[in-house]
């Protein structure tokens, strides 16, 4: 008879028995989220912070690294901070990018608006009368 991977795992291992319970797995689904306007403010934030700390420091990294690059006159050098000036630019579009999703959030969010209908309670007559009067005086 064949041993199974586990069986010959719990051998090598001295170990009796599943040290993993197999079966009974259930998905659960996490639950929804509700997001809220100072969620949506306070991830912006981060967002927008840590992407400015990545272009800081990507800056920083590159004016070394044409420095080794210069000292070097290594190809290679010059690869990496053509690499790495790429990986800026990508940077700060992705900063452009997470300020217009975040324009789109937050208009979805506001969409709704309050209209406001005019209704006119009373009979036919008053109504014209009503109309009558304000075409009268320019209305």
């Amino acid at each position: 008879m064949k041993k199974t991977t586990v069986e010959k795992l719990n051998k090598v291992l001295d170990v009796t028995g599943d040290l993993i319970p197999i079966g009974n797995k259930k998905n659960k689904k996490a639950p929804d989220v509700e997001m809220t306007e100072t969620d949506l403010t306070s991830d912006y934030d981060f967002s927008r912070d840590q992407y400015h700390n990545l272009v800081t420091k990507g800056n920083d990294a590159l004016d070394e690294l044409l420095a080794v690059a210069k000292e070097s006159e290594s190809a290679r050098a010059y690869e990496v901070a053509a690499m790495l000036i790429r990986n800026l630019s990508d940077t700060t579009k992705e900063l452009l990018q997470l300020q217009k999703t975040k324009k789109e959030i937050e208009k979805d969010v506001q969409d709704p608006h309050t209209v406001n209908n005019s209704l006119f309670i009373g009979s036919t007559k008053e109504l014209q009368d009503l109309l009558l009067e304000n075409k009268k005086n320019g209305k």
